[in-house]
């Protein structure tokens, strides 16, 4: 019971930080310094937890319904 809802915001955390990298990486390619790329790579880890933890709490197992 608790561990589904643990895997699932663990795979929600993976699959919005895999979406963050991507961005990031063009982010820095494009010629932004690295000041501002480094904010915004710990703003979308920041991001990629909030929707991890949103994702447990609102898909609860339907044995917990």
């Amino acid at each position: 019971m608790k561990n589904e809802r643990i895997y699932r915001a663990v795979r929600t955390f993976f699959q919005a930080f895999i979406g963050a990298v991507i961005a990031n990486i063009g982010f820095y390619l494009s010629g932004v310094d690295n000041k501002k790329a480094l904010i915004s790579a710990v703003l979308s880890l920041i991001g990629c937890g909030v929707a991890a933890g949103i994702a447990a709490v609102m898909n609860p197992n339907k044995k917990e319904k």
